[in-house]
């Protein structure tokens, strides 16, 4: 019995010697290991799900709504130009347009869109609830189509229009959506890699191993065939629209007021520059232009360290005239607002942060009232002119290519007419079509053409009113000596008077005051010869002639006066004798403008003060300004020095026999009984078988002179003839605004 093996024996020996075979009595112990570790991680993710779902569902809820803020500019009025008669010229009007979200007027709607829109009427818990989601879909249609119906109620118009507007523009969105997507296509075929076919083959049993390597090698390192893109979003898509231009502001004001009404909707405002008086005086006024791309950088190019004026693209700015010149006054100080949107670029809420701010106002010494009288008996003149035949119903002379008329106080410079003929439209240069445009452009008469201020002209007979002034301070001539006329100077076929050239014969025994009265040509090209071109190109000089006169608009051009000196620069024209007789009467080289030849008889009526035209007054504050003061504006102006007062005295004498004295080239057709004018004729010849230059220049009334003027006809003819007649037009015109009174009364008492 002791050499029977026990149990306990064995197991004792078993556990003395490791038996691998030995039975483990705790396998539950390791399978609680092992379900604790493959619990630990699905009990840490189904917390964070629950804590994402639960606790912190409003974050990602407010990801889903996620707005963006923004800043735009708010555009703010200009300032008006108005008359000194209290006429506004130019002026800034306010536009509402209706703008309408593309997602709102797009049919059908887009169904992302509309998805979206109907959660953001559900409480998070409430968009997993598919009924709810469905009904909140339905509401969102409904409201869709209500804001049509409220729309066309509040505006005044039939809902088909609202709708036929909005599907034009879905056409336009549509069409810019199927291009953009079309290259974008079209570039990604031509980039992408050109897949290559392989050729599949029967395998041999032995190379099974081989091509089961080959198949998982390219499985692991083959990318993923890639879905399909979907389409771009352009931007046209996720932006307002506009469905309604130029609505009422009533109108506009009460969708803004009640933005819950209207979603989807936005009401663009915007300024529009105007010209009410649309033809009056546009060559001074000018016009106002939105800056482009290549004016702002011209201009941070001329300020590397920032726009003074803090110019950005998009404002508006002055290309010529009043409103170039005085921009800085003019224009006004954008506001700023806050804007808020949402994913879909819909407006959500705005803020204004800054108030836009009005440009001041602009007061103009021009007389609205004159300036249409004398802008209208111009175009009729050269419409006189044009219709002219001789007694075999011909044209008697080809028609005048155009003409200018410039009126100004002899004291202060102001100018309160100034008249350019032809004209046009300054609401035409704003938005013109490409055929008025053009039309503009094709006209050989060339309205666009500023001739107050660029139109360079010999001056003709006008000017020997500053070739006496020379005279008599020269010292060299006694004006009262007579001087034989015969006609010519030394030639009968050169210098000659106009009418020797016409009657053959001349003025006879003649002095200064009389050579004025009777334009004698001879009498100046004697009296030229004898002073020297020095001394007449000296007082012309003196006098403002060969320089822009300083008139506050941008582009005058200050004529051509030649110079006698030796010692000019290399490459210029040599002087001749010639020449010196030909500036005494207004022709050779001389150019002149009409502003120069109406301040010239400026200086002759006022003693000798050189003025500067000008044609702003003064600046009126906006009402957001914190000055209330109206500011005039100053104007430089001197007296000619080293001349004398008998001087301009003797040859007012002369210019006032021009038309009071029987003999005088303008007694016919320039003389009043209502009121006495001084003044000169002059027929500038131009060459080239073309007609002369018409030109008259005086002031009124001769005694106590008030206002200046000139009167030039491009190819008009006759001084005498042809701007005589348009001076006393204009003098009329001057006494029916008020301007002038009739002073033959007077006369008659003295």
């Amino acid at each position: 019995m002791r050499n029977r093996p026990g149990s306990n024996h064995l197991n004792s020996e078993s556990e003395a010697s490791g038996n691998p075979f030995q039975v483990d009595r705790m396998p539950g112990l390791r399978v609680c290991l092992l379900g604790l570790l493959l619990l630990a991680p699905l009990l840490a993710v189904s917390g964070r799900l629950m804590f994402i779902q639960m606790m912190n569902a409003e974050h990602f809820y407010s990801q889903f709504g996620k707005t963006t803020e923004s800043f735009e500019t708010i555009p703010s009025r200009d300032g008006r130009i108005v008359s000194i008669d209290g006429r506004v010229l130019a002026m800034d009007v306010e536009r509402f347009d209706l703008q309408v979200h593309y997602r709102w007027l797009e049919e059908p709607p887009n169904e992302r869109w509309l998805k979206q829109q109907a959660l953001t009427l559900l409480k998070p818990l409430e968009r997993r609830q598919k009924e709810k989601v469905e009904a909140a879909r339905e509401k969102v249609l409904a409201r869709r189509q209500q804001l049509w119906e409220e729309l066309a109620l509040v505006m005044r118009v039939p809902e088909q229009d609202l709708l036929i507007s909005g599907n034009e523009i879905q056409k336009r969105v549509e069409n810019i959506i199927d291009s953009v997507n079309e290259r974008a296509e079209k570039k990604r075929a031509e980039t992408a890699p050109s897949e290559s076919v392989e050729e599949t083959t029967e395998t041999e049993p032995a190379d099974y191993p081989q091509a089961f390597w080959k198949l998982l090698k390219e499985t692991l390192t083959r990318p993923p065939r890639r879905p399909r893109r979907e389409r771009i979003v352009v931007r046209e898509e996720l932006d307002y629209h506009t469905v309604k231009s130029g609505i009422p502001r009533e109108i506009a004001l009460a969708i803004s007021a009640h933005p819950e009404h209207f979603p989807g909707v936005n009401i663009q405002v915007a300024t529009l520059r105007e010209y009410p008086q649309k033809t009056i005086a546009p060559h001074e006024l000018g016009i106002r232009h939105r800056i482009d791309e290549k004016t702002l950088a011209a201009r941070q190019e001329r300020f590397p360290d920032g726009d003074p004026l803090d110019y950005q693209e998009g404002d508006r700015i002055g290309k010529m005239g009043i409103e170039r010149s005085y921009d800085r006054f003019l224009r006004g100080l954008r506001g700023l607002k806050r804007v808020v949107k949402n994913r879909q670029g819909e407006i959500i809420r705005s803020e204004v942060v800054r108030e836009p701010k009005s440009g001041d106002d602009v007061v103009l010494t021009l007389n609205t009232r004159l300036q249409g009288e004398v802008q209208n008996l111009l175009d009729q003149s050269l419409d006189e002119l044009a219709q002219q035949k001789d007694e075999n119903d011909a044209p008697t002379m080809e028609p005048s290519t155009g003409g200018c008329i410039v009126v100004l106080d002899v004291r202060s410079g102001a100018i309160v007419a100034t008249a350019s003929a032809p004209r046009y439209d300054l609401n035409l240069l704003l938005n013109p079509s490409p055929e008025e445009w053009q039309a503009v452009l094709d006209d050989p008469r060339r309205p666009l053409f500023p001739r107050a201020t660029q139109m360079m002209l010999p001056p003709g007979s006008t000017f020997k009113a500053l070739t006496s002034i020379a005279i008599l301070e020269s010292g060299k001539i006694d004006p009262d000596e007579m001087y034989p006329c015969r006609g010519y100077l030394d030639r009968p076929d050169r210098h000659r008077d106009f009418i020797y050239r016409h009657y053959g014969v001349g003025h006879n025994d003649i002095n200064l005051t009389q050579a004025l009265c009777q334009s004698c040509n001879v009498y100046f090209f004697q009296a030229a010869r004898t002073m020297g071109p020095e001394t007449l190109c000296h007082w012309a000089d003196q006098l403002g002639f060969g320089k822009p006169t300083g008139i506050d608009i941008p582009g005058e051009r200050g004529g051509h006066l030649p110079d006698p000196s030796p010692d000019r620069k290399k490459g210029k024209s040599p002087w001749y004798p010639g020449d010196t007789l030909g500036i005494a009467i207004g022709q050779s080289r001389l150019t002149v403008t009409p502003l120069q030849i109406a301040r010239l008889m400026a200086v002759v009526a006022n003693n000798g003060e050189l003025v500067v035209p000008h044609l702003a007054y003064s600046i009126v504050p906006s009402a957001e300004s914190t000055t209330t003061t109206r500011q005039i504006i100053s104007h430089p102006q001197r007296y000619v020095s080293g001349i004398h007062p008998d001087t301009l005295e003797r040859v007012r004498e002369g210019l006032i026999d021009v038309v009071t004295n029987p003999h005088g080239t303008g007694y016919k057709t320039v003389r009043m009984k209502e009121i006495s004018i001084a003044g000169k004729t002059g027929t500038a010849e131009t060459g080239g078988g073309k007609n002369d230059h018409a030109w008259f220049a005086g002031f009124v009334p001769a005694t106590r002179p008030k206002y200046a003027f000139a009167v030039v006809i491009e190819h008009g003819g006759s001084g005498s003839r042809v701007a005589g007649p348009v001076a006393q037009k204009l003098v009329r015109a001057m006494l029916d605004t008020g301007l002038l009174q009739p002073t033959a009364a007077k006369l008659q008492a003295n």
